[in-house]
């Protein structure tokens, strides 16, 4: 019996995504695959492994153990294959990386350029955008990438954790928009513009959020994309306002496709930016020196 399998994996995902159906657009294969595999494995078993509550289904205790052996298992195996590649002192391999949207360019210019260099041969994967069913940091926790840069405040003990700060947030807009020669706009201000927010699950919207709740004042978009670089070329196209630091849309600032104007709250007065990794993990010889890298990111 090999319970551990691929069927496992569907397993996991739809417990993250709340669905077969969710789980397989996730996976980009058909439905009815996933649910067949989940039943392969329940028969496997004796027992089943979901239970429906409502529109989701969540894993019973069974289930929850399976996922839980599944994880520890690829966690093994991931710090299995690093401890090899640094017996063997090679210098190829795979890095895999999350870089919010926010962060690319800056990812780029002084890590991408300095790590093509010293490592030839390592293929770096780049996971970037905004994802679903979970969060950079979660992808670190589970061994799905290497390390992760993310938006917003994180406290977890599965992670080590460097915070910088970002600076204030910012209301992006076109340089002909009405708000674009204020040295600063009110909450009340914002409201009164149409507004593009990102996605919910992204840790920058979650700020922007928290802020207009806390000025009691909840907002309702215009509009929505899933990537901040679509964001940015809405504002400056003069669509609408959305939500970055100065330093997030420092190339559009410089060329004049955008006006950053801070908001006047106490809450955007800062922003905070996070690289984090697996705690406990030794990474391999690559991946430690991007890490180091992306210690000096601005």
């Amino acid at each position: 019996m090999n319970i551990l399998d691929k069927r496992a994996l569907y397993l996991l995902e739809v417990n993250s995504c709340g669905g077969i159906r969710a789980a397989a657009e996730h996976l980009h294969i058909n439905p009815s695959v996933v649910s067949r595999q989940v039943r392969s494995l329940e028969r496997e078993l004796g027992m089943a492994l979901l239970e429906r509550q409502g529109r989701h289904v969540m894993l019973t205790e069974a289930g929850q153990l399976v996922v839980d052996s599944f994880l520890a298992q690829r966690r093994l195996n991931s710090e299995l294959g690093d401890t090899l590649s640094r017996l063997r002192n090679l210098q190829a391999g795979k890095v895999v990386v999350s870089v919010g949207d926010g962060f690319v360019d800056s990812f780029i210019n002084h890590v991408m350029k300095r790590v093509s260099e010293y490592y030839p041969d390592v293929l770096i994967d780049i996971k970037t955008g905004i994802y679903y069913p979970r969060e950079p940091h979660e992808m670190v926790a589970n061994d799905e990438v290497d390390i992760a840069i993310t938006y917003g405040p994180i406290s977890d003990p599965r992670l080590v954790v460097h915070s910088f700060e970002r600076g204030p947030l910012c209301a992006l807009v076109a340089p002909f928009h009405p708000l674009a020669r204020q040295a600063s706009v009110t909450v009340a201000e914002l409201l009164q513009h149409k507004l593009i927010f990102l996605p919910d699950v992204s840790g920058s919207q979650q700020f922007v959020n928290a802020l207009f709740s806390a000025a009691g004042q909840p907002a309702t978009p215009a509009y929505r994309c899933n990537l901040h670089s679509v964001s940015r070329r809405m504002a400056s196209a003069g669509i609408g306002v959305s939500f970055m630091t100065a330093a997030a849309a420092r190339n559009e600032v410089e060329a004049g496709q955008l006006k950053a104007i801070p908001v006047a709250h106490p809450l955007a007065a800062s922003s905070q930016g996070n690289l984090v990794r697996r705690a406990g993990r030794r990474l391999s010889p690559a991946a430690d020196y991007l890490w180091k890298l992306m210690l000096t990111m601005q």
